[in-house]
């Protein structure tokens, strides 16, 4: 008789050949199956933020003009065929420029124009030209459109691949920023991998989305706090609405770090002069009416600027409103209190509000009042 010893290892090997060979099968077929699932999830996830879901790549800007969208929507749903006011620029209106200030201004009949902000933080001239493209794209062309003017970043070298980060792009996107790239190549390549790699370069912005926040650390640091508490007109006032003196002396450094150098060697870039003026001219020819406008600025953060640089700011842009017939409006004098700003710059509270009053009463009322 053989031994249990012997047996075990012959019985083994002595398994039909066609287990062996399912057992691999099914292994093969798990592996592809999972490969197929991640290729299907990536795949997935690259159409939704090319199509229905934007705001996953770039939420601070399509949270803003999907919900204009549903407020032309809702007004028209109700018989009202209200003007839209488009408010384009970076965080200065972000959190100066209150619509519901200015609406309160220009009424609130069936036939009274409507403002919406869609203003993004660190919206540069790339930046403005990108949103009232992707504005156009959505069909949702403004009757009016108040752009800001940010007279440092007029100075800025560039380039412009730099100033907007490839994941937040959509493929309408780079085609628009082309001509104003000094590399399109490799701002292709740097979307493209980041495209291939979505799951990873946008989480934060898909936590977010998803509800996921309150994993982050609250303030500024996480990353929904521009959109997530706007108001329905698309204002984000800043928050905290007053800010202890050593805060606001910190971040006036910040600032002057920021601009300091741009406005030491002030000369307009081409590239922003051509950003500006193919805004203008595409609004020229769509029939958009549009006035450009600096916001306030501090008494220190007004004495950074050297001798002769605002002449040349003014100058500029009495240039661009006679070549387009628009209207400029410079309120970068209008508030001499330091207690306003958070770092020179940014209105807080109250004085936002009460800015965005009066800059409807003595600038945007009288401006779409004209025929």
């Amino acid at each position: 008789m053989t031994p249990l010893a012997l047996r075990l290892p012959l019985r083994q090997f002595a398994l039909p050949y066609w287990k062996k060979t399912d057992r691999r099968k099914r292994a093969r077929w798990a592996t592809l199956l999972g490969l197929a699932a991640v290729l299907g999830a990536h795949g997935w996830l690259a159409a939704m933020v090319e199509t229905r879901r934007p705001e996953w790549r770039d939420p601070e800007f399509y949270h803003r003009q999907k919900r204009a969208a549903a407020l032309v929507h809702w007004q028209k749903s109700r018989g009202e065929s209200r003007p839209l006011v488009v408010i384009l620029g970076g965080s200065r209106p972000q959190m100066g420029l209150s619509p519901e200030a200015l609406n309160r201004v220009l009424g609130d009949g069936p036939t009274d124009p409507i403002a919406y902000n869609c203003a993004q933080s660190g919206c540069l001239p790339v930046g403005e030209r990108l949103n009232l493209g992707r504005l156009f794209d959505a069909g949702l062309a403004p009757d009016y459109l108040l752009v800001e003017v940010l007279p440092p970043v007029l100075a800025d070298p560039g380039p412009v691949d730099d100033r907007i980060p490839p994941v937040r792009l959509g493929y309408a996107d780079l085609r628009r920023l082309q001509p104003y790239q000094a590399s399109p190549e490799r701002v292709r390549m740097e979307w493209a991998r980041a495209r291939l790699a979505s799951w990873y370069s946008l989480r934060l912005p898909l936590m977010a989305n998803w509800g996921l926040a309150d994993y982050f650390p609250p303030g500024r640091s996480s990353p929904h706090h521009l959109w997530a508490n706007m108001t329905f007109h698309g204002w984000m006032p800043f928050s905290p609405r007053e800010w202890p003196a050593e805060q606001r002396t910190a971040q006036l450094n910040v600032a002057r770090g920021t601009y300091s150098w741009l406005l030491d060697d002030f000369r307009i870039q081409p590239v922003n002069d051509r950003l500006y003026r193919d805004l203008l001219e595409e609004c020229r020819i769509r029939g958009v009416r549009v006035a450009l406008f600096t916001m306030p600025e501090s008494p220190t953060f007004r004495s950074w600027y050297p001798a002769g640089v605002r002449q040349r700011v003014a100058d500029y842009l009495r240039d661009l409103s006679r070549d387009f017939g628009v209207p400029v409006f410079d309120t970068s004098a209008w508030i001499d209190n330091e207690l306003s700003f958070m770092d020179g710059h940014h209105l807080l509270g109250e004085a936002a509000t009460a800015f965005s009053e009066r800059f409807g009463k003595e600038c945007v009322a009288p401006w779409l009042q004209r025929k």
